[in-house]
């Protein structure tokens, strides 16, 4: 299992060729994911015994409920064989995050991951360095700058992975799984690359998903939200009335492009958005089947968009095209369940990776496109969850025992 889990983090992370936009051709590095994908469910049949306990999770339930749904949405995807391989990765990944906790523990799970992660973080920067032609996305016609893509194909995706390795490793030190000198080689290899990737949305997201929990722990959160509302309540009327001074300078610094429309369009997103939605209103019930929108996001949004437009780049409304309102459903389910539980049952390992993956399906498809590292960490959090429930039950049966045998 552990040598499963490494290879699904590091191997299955690598990008070693430039995929051409809305291309769902299998070639050898499809090919190789997809018999990973084929192996973990026939290593899960073989252990089936260590998943009985997980159906008695709702959000285990309902992710593979969205998941038998992806799959079957092959039927009438305008990309039947790509649907339903990327629906059998997302199932895949959830058995894999299963049978890992299961096997190795919580704690064994994130750190053997965040080991491998550190390994493959550190490889893309070196490859920076040493493979410069590879590892550097050259300037466009809307980036002036080179930007990192490392290993990972592309600087978003090497952004996505530099982030979770940044919460894994904090949540590590928090738990005591790793020492803080581990915690900060973490720190600096993970934004070292989000800087070089100029990833902000992944960058951000990290950030504040731990200064959140962090507030949280040390109750601070609800007085500072508290203040946010009073100033932001105090500001608004001067918003309105044109009292405050232009953000466009500001804005225009943290664009790539150097123009404050890239931040307020969020890069071209809410024009994707506009398209998602036209198309979401032809197929409302079931969608377009399971990542099979490629080709039809680049033919809905014309010539002229200077972005990347192979999905909806938001996993909200990326969900909706793909699998229509019904079935959108359980998805929206279990991430109202996790929503829920971080106000009624409170967990910093849970709350922080569950806000790192919503934070960042606010601009980039997240769960709900081609499975990769954010799908295994959300799901690995998820398993935690009744893993560390189930522990808890049997200590504290074993505290329970000695008392009532000394009543009697």
């Amino acid at each position: 299992m552990a040598s499963l889990l490494v290879f699904a983090i590091f191997g299955l992370s690598l990008s070693l060729r430039q995929r051409a936009s809305g291309e769902t051709g299998l070639d050898w590095q499809n090919g190789l994911k997809l018999a990973v994908w084929m192996l973990i469910p026939l290593v899960c049949l073989a252990n089936v015994q260590r998943l009985l306990p997980y159906v008695r999770e709702p959000t285990i339930v309902l992710g593979a409920l969205y998941g038998l749904l992806a799959i079957a949405s092959g039927i009438w995807s305008l990309t039947p064989a790509y649907t339903v391989a990327n629906a059998l990765g997302f199932v895949a990944y959830l058995m894999l995050a299963c049978l890992c906790v299961s096997v190795l523990g919580l704690q064994g799970t994130l750190r053997l991951a965040t080991f491998t992660l550190l390994a493959f973080v550190v490889s893309g920067l070196v490859a920076a360095i040493v493979l410069p032609n590879a590892a550097w996305l050259p300037p466009s016609a809307f980036e002036a700058d080179f930007r990192l893509r490392g290993l990972s194909g592309h600087p978003n995706v090497l952004g996505e992975q530099a982030a979770v390795l940044v919460t894994f490793a904090i949540i590590c030190c928090r738990r005591g799984i790793l020492n803080r000198w581990f915690l900060i080689a973490a720190l600096i290899a993970g934004f070292g690359a989000l800087i070089a990737a100029e990833s902000r949305t992944s960058a951000a997201a990290a950030i504040a998903a731990c200064i959140i929990i962090e507030l949280r722990e040390r109750h601070y959160l609800r007085p500072m939200a508290g203040i946010a509302l009073v100033v932001g309540a105090i500001a608004l009327p001067f918003i309105a009335i044109g009292g405050l001074p232009s953000m466009s300078p500001l804005l225009g610094s943290l664009a790539r492009s150097g123009s404050a429309t890239e931040i307020v369009t969020l890069t071209g997103r809410t024009e994707l958005w506009a398209v998602a939605s036209d198309l979401i209103a032809r197929k409302p019930l079931l969608g377009w089947g399971f990542n099979g929108t490629e080709a039809l996001m680049m033919g809905s949004v014309g010539r002229n968009f200077a972005g990347d437009p192979v999905n909806a780049h938001n996993m909200y409304v990326q969900t909706l095209l793909c699998m229509g309102f019904l079935g959108s459903l359980p998805a929206f389910a279990f991430l109202g369940i996790v929503v829920k539980r971080m106000v009624t049952r409170p967990d910093a390992v849970r709350d922080q990776v569950v806000l790192l993956v919503m934070i960042i399906g606010i601009a980039e498809v997240s769960l709900f496109a081609t499975p990769g590292l954010l799908t295994l960490a959300f799901f690995i959090v998820l398993a935690g969850e009744l893993h560390s429930s189930s522990r808890s039950a049997t200590v504290h049966s074993h505290i329970a025992a000695p008392q009532e045998n000394i009543s009697s």
